[in-house]
């Protein structure tokens, strides 16, 4: 008979979701976890065939954690500004969960693209009130949100690298910034806004 597992698998999940917190993905190894358990590498595999599946279940628990991160978005208005400020600050409170579900270089997905395949309970309703706020297609609320998240990725990225840090109202204003113009560019370009109230609107 095989040996009885000595710690859960859920217990294990959470060992390994914490090293990853606290270390990185790559650092999800038998000998690192087994360390945070206070045992050895052995009972890992008592209950995991490989180290991949132990490692795709934090991520699985690393997107919950995110969703649960998200999950009040629309209680504030514009949701869509709260949303961008919430990418952001998720990346600077959790940077390698973030680096796990948006940066990976194994990821054939853009951030964007990994957002929407993976977190559409978010993304559709997001769209929808972008929809609903700013008097857009449906296309073009996809367009205004895809260019925002590349924007907060960039934020994300110099403060993860710790390349540069920004406060919390320098973000607020650069997203307010970014959604203002990408509005009016859009709208501009489909002629729904001539060019003196857009100056109007910008200058508001």
């Amino acid at each position: 008979m095989p040996p009885k597992p000595k710690y859960t698998k859920e217990e294990i999940v959470n060992a390994a979701y914490e090293v990853t917190r606290e270390k990185g993905i790559d650092a999800v190894v038998a000998r690192e976890v087994g360390k945070r358990l206070n045992t050895s590498a052995s009972p890992i595999f008592t209950v995991w065939k490989s180290m991949e599946e132990l490692r795709e279940e934090v991520r699985k628990l690393a997107s919950q954690k995110y969703q649960e991160y998200m999950a009040d978005i629309f209680d504030y208005t514009p949701a869509f500004k709260e949303f961008g400020m919430r990418w952001v600050s998720f990346a600077a409170e959790e940077p390698n969960l973030y680096r796990l579900l948006f940066l990976s270089p194994r990821d054939e997905y853009s951030p964007y693209l990994r957002f929407k395949l993976e977190f559409e309970g978010i993304f559709a309703p997001l769209v929808a009130e972008i929809v609903k706020t700013f008097s857009l297609s449906e296309q073009d609320a996809e367009d205004l949100l895809n260019q925002m998240i590349i924007f907060a990725n960039g934020i994300a990225a110099f403060i993860i690298t710790d390349t540069e840090r920004f406060s919390k109202e320098t973000v607020s204003y650069y997203l307010s910034q970014v959604c203002i113009g990408l509005v009016l560019a859009d709208k501009l370009r489909d002629g729904t806004l001539d060019m003196a109230t857009a100056k109007k609107m910008a200058d508001s």
